[in-house]
């Protein structure tokens, strides 16, 4: 154990993390880097809103702080990554965990996770693209300000490399393990549940934005032959986007608890995202030992390999023939192997978070 006199100070910058995959991460991760014994957290910047405004050092040492918004949200972070981010100058290294860079001047990393920020091979027009511009010209204007980035997967930092070629050489990749909780939980499915049933329970947490691609599911046929007795989504009934499926159930956001109920049940998780940088609830299955039916793309197959069901994110067709295979090979006695994708993933939080604080000490 190093002495406090020995441990290097940095200082953690999240206070745009309020998205719910990234709040869990962080949520995960935030202990994990103030618990490592070669670093002492000087500072934690928090959001004003979502999860982990209300989070709390255990170190009394450590100065904790809400970064507070009075103007709107895309405004207030182009002032706060550009004019004003001289108030995040310090002498001690700065792990931006938000995606953004900051223009201040001293040592720093970012932790990469929104695939938004990559450049797009053409222009598409789709809700929020003048919102991922911005932050596009952001991440272009301040990326020389930064030592180094950490990604989930080689995908990604190729993908980054190839969006801003000046970054090259100085992106990390670092995976990251299922949630605390999940980690803590003793569940391991090896078959279905519910043997006696021949229709499908299957589950898919996300939240509403576009690229989760829920509109998928207003677009199925309810005359079609569904091989499914009910899909739970972690929306609010309010957002349910196919209202004339009676399958699919909304049930909002589930707690940890909950979450842990709904994987003991479910027969196989449907991942439908158009694109991702990592793809949390996919380990979250392969780790439980659930079978993954999920979008042909190479986000997916760089995680789950040939064990995962493939389908075409934009074809209802193509999603009816894989949940029909994933019930023929269910009836037949199938059951996925994760083993060997869960190899290069970290066992535990600890360790991811020695390795992100290895980058930003050595930068």
């Amino acid at each position: 154990m190093n002495s406090a006199a020995s441990r290097i100070p940095v200082r953690l910058h999240l206070t745009n993390v309020v998205g719910a995959g990234a709040s869990q991460l962080l949520q995960s991760l935030l202990p994990a880097l103030e618990r490592d014994p070669g670093v002492k957290v000087e500072r934690i910047d928090l959001p004003d809103r979502g999860a982990l405004s209300a989070y709390r050092s255990p170190n009394l040492s450590t100065v904790v702080e809400i970064y507070r918004r009075r103007l709107p949200n895309a405004l207030s972070r182009v002032l706060e990554c550009t004019w004003l981010a001289g108030r995040f100058d310090g002498d001690s290294p700065l792990l931006v965990l938000g995606d953004l860079p900051l223009r201040c001047h001293e040592p720093q990393t970012v932790f990469v996770q929104q695939s938004n920020l990559l450049r797009p091979d053409r222009f598409q027009w789709r809700p929020g693209v003048l919102k991922y511009w911005l932050a596009r010209t952001i991440f272009s204007l301040n990326r020389n300000r930064v030592r180094a980035f950490i990604v989930q997967t080689n995908l990604m930092r190729d993908a980054l490399e190839r969006s801003y070629p000046s970054v090259a050489g100085r992106v990390h990749v670092i995976a990251q393990p299922v949630p605390s909780w999940l980690l803590r939980c003793d569940l391991r499915r090896r078959a279905r549940a519910q043997p006696d049933g021949d229709r499908l329970w299957l589950i898919y947490p996300a939240a509403g934005y576009p690229h989760k691609n829920h509109a998928l599911l207003s677009r199925l046929d309810a005359d079609a032959d569904w091989p499914v007795e009910q899909l739970t989504l972690t929306l609010d009934a309010a957002a349910h986007p196919a209202p004339h499926l009676p399958w699919v159930k909304c049930l909002g956001f589930l707690s940890p608890h909950d979450m842990i109920t709904a994987y003991a049940r479910a027969d196989a998780l449907l991942f439908l995202s158009k694109e991702e940088s990592y793809g949390f609830p996919l380990v979250e299955a392969m780790f439980v030992g659930l079978p993954i039916v999920c979008p042909d793309l190479p986000y997916a197959h760089t995680l789950c390999g040939d064990q995962a069901i493939y389908f075409d994110p934009a074809s209802s067709e193509s999603l009816l023939d894989a949940l029909r295979t994933l019930q023929t090979r269910l009836r037949e006695g199938w059951w996925p192997y994760w083993d060997e994708c869960l190899v290069k993933i970290p066992r535990d939080w600890e360790t991811v978070a020695r390795r992100m604080l290895e980058v930003v000490c050595s930068s």
